[in-house]
């Protein structure tokens, strides 16, 4: 059984939820983090995921998988580790991660419209 289009389009919708979220989170990330911090960013999507995945149905975790396979080919790396600690370890700091983080999931969208 293929994916039905009711099941795209809720995608899509849930997907558009979560990067309307993570832009918010570009202007002004210390009210949603604490602090500008990669890591901290991640840790807010996971539980904002875990969330969405408890009050739904069906379990959705929106383009993060994809983003992962994304930064991996990026850097050229098949790893365990996470897009954000990958991110993390080619920027040099956390803080300047973030920062990284959304140059990235810009060329992630321009490339996956």
């Amino acid at each position: 059984m293929g994916v039905t289009s009711v099941q795209i389009n809720y995608w899509r919708k849930s997907m558009d939820i979560l990067y309307k979220k993570i832009q918010q989170m570009k202007q002004r990330p210390a009210m949603y983090m604490g602090r500008k911090s990669l890591h901290l960013l991640q840790a807010y999507l996971n539980g904002y995921i875990a969330y969405h995945n408890e009050v739904h149905d069906e379990p959705n975790y929106f383009f993060l998988p994809e983003l992962q396979e994304y930064v991996q080919q990026r850097y050229n790396l098949h790893t365990t580790h996470s897009w954000a600690s990958l991110i993390t370890f080619f920027s040099g700091s956390d803080e300047d991660a973030v920062d990284i983080f959304y140059k990235l999931l810009d060329e992630f969208f321009s490339e996956n419209p």
